[in-house]
């Protein structure tokens, strides 16, 4: 048995590296070439394709803060459905008065319901998606807003291969968030969109979309199950 040689063993971690190296630059690791990607080409087939979705499924959340919705209520994760462009539910984890609260509204074409965060209760009120959160409109809105977007890699979204696609955008920009756009602050966006089927999968926004936000505030929202068949109702 030859002896312990700490020596060999740093020549082996040493060899071990450079092998590593050399089979990411022949693409034997998981980065790949993106370069010949057209960014424009791709957000306006997912702007198309995302107008043509009937429902899916959602959900989001932040980092370093919240997005103000109703109520007094800031929006720290969600999760819902939409359906069609003026039909959403939705279950909402906020802050409101410096205390967490769940909250679930449902948004229909000619009424809304807010269930009370302390009876919890259902309460009718007057609001419509593009005066909320408009995950439907606003994602296809960004897609056709992005401008000079670059594709930056490509990952796996769920078993769905998807391109990243990475772009500096006004703030004012994002319809997503529409209680909250204020135009101005340039903020990083980045796109996951799909390789075979350009659907959006995932939206970051990483900045402030107003001036009384922290800087490193970072927005994401996640969208899955498109075109599933569901049905938006007014809560009994």
């Amino acid at each position: 048995m030859r002896p312990f040689s700490p020596l060999r063993l740093v020549a082996s971690g040493a060899g071990l590296a450079l092998i590593a190296l050399v089979l990411a630059a022949c693409g034997g690791g998981d980065s790949e070439d993106v370069s010949d990607v057209d960014a424009e080409a791709l957000l306006q087939a997912a702007a198309s394709r995302m107008d043509r979705v009937t429902s899916f499924h959602f959900k989001v959340d932040h980092e370093n803060g919240v997005t103000p919705i109703v109520a007094g209520l800031g929006m720290t994760t969600a999760e819902g459905d939409v359906q069609g462009t003026d039909r959403m539910r939705i279950e909402v984890n906020a802050r409101l008065a410096g205390t967490n609260v769940r909250v679930n509204l449902v948004i229909l074409p000619d009424e809304s319901y807010l269930s009370n965060p302390i009876t919890g209760r259902w309460e009718q009120q007057d609001l419509d998606i593009s005066q909320f959160f408009d995950p439907s409109n606003g994602v296809t809105a960004l897609m056709r807003a992005v401008p000079d977007a670059k594709a930056v890699g490509r990952e796996s979204i769920g078993g769905v291969d998807v391109y990243v696609l990475e772009a500096s955008v006004d703030s004012g920009d994002l319809d997503l968030f529409v209680s909250q756009s204020q135009a101005g602050t340039p903020v990083t966006a980045r796109v996951w969109i799909g390789v075979d089927d350009p659907l959006v999968y995932r939206v970051q926004v990483e900045g402030p979309l107003s001036p009384e936000e922290d800087d490193a505030i970072v927005r994401r929202l996640e969208l899955s199950a498109f075109d599933e068949p569901i049905e938006i109702t007014a809560p009994e």
